[in-house]
């Protein structure tokens, strides 16, 4: 395989993890690489998925007050799966929040990664922040193994610290500049991303408190 096009997916995802640069520059260009993200995004919500279905939940309430320890039950109680109804709804959840936060990620990072980068980067479209935001998030995919006792856990930690730096990369790849403009373009998404939140959360309970 001669051509940058046709490199396998086990190829770029070894290039990636290793944090090599040409390979994260081919995926802005290939846009057959937005299916390949795709489907990352999709084996991550099913990793997040499976973990959360195989990990016992159990909060010490000892000590804690009568409404409290209630409280912290109802919270327990709701991330056990013990059906395979709610085991299958665990997973479907897992795979379109994914894929919701993968959107929401790409579009900000876009949004804010042109504007930091107008006069000294390049610019990026959505679709190519897509595809190596996708990309970056495979080290996540470590995730897989948390079911693992004592070493799965550890794993799939280390892939998520690792799949920030590879979410660097893939910033610093889409707008062409440094390191630090591009952990500086990912705080700034992060921020606007919480205030977003923030924004909403306080009109639903505006409205919450209009109308009871």
């Amino acid at each position: 395989m001669s051509s940058e096009w046709q490199e396998s997916f086990g190829d770029r995802l070894i290039g990636v993890i290793r944090l090599n640069r040409p390979i994260y520059e081919a995926i802005k260009r290939d846009p057959r690489a937005t299916t390949q993200a795709l489907l990352i995004v999709i084996f991550l919500g099913l990793a997040t998925g499976i973990a959360l279905t195989t990990t016992s939940f159990v909060v010490d309430t000892t000590g804690m007050d009568a409404e409290t320890a209630a409280l912290v039950n109802e919270v327990t109680q709701a991330f056990t799966f013990q059906t395979n109804g709610q085991k299958v709804m665990a997973l479907v959840s897992s795979v379109i929040t994914s894929l919701i936060g993968w959107y929401i990620t790409s579009w900000l990072l876009t949004f804010v990664g042109n504007r930091m980068s107008r006069q000294l980067g390049d610019r990026t479209t959505s679709e190519q922040m897509r595809r190596l935001v996708g990309w970056g998030y495979a080290p996540q995919l470590a995730s897989f193994l948390a079911p693992i006792p004592v070493v799965g856990p550890l794993l799939a930690f280390v892939g998520g610290i690792w799949a920030f730096v590879t979410g660097v990369m893939a910033v610093r790849t889409a707008f062409n500049v440094s390191i630090g403009r591009a952990i500086a373009i990912e705080i700034l998404a992060f921020l606007v991303y919480l205030v977003a939140i923030f924004i909403v959360v306080l009109v639903v309970a505006l409205l919450v408190m209009a109308f009871a």
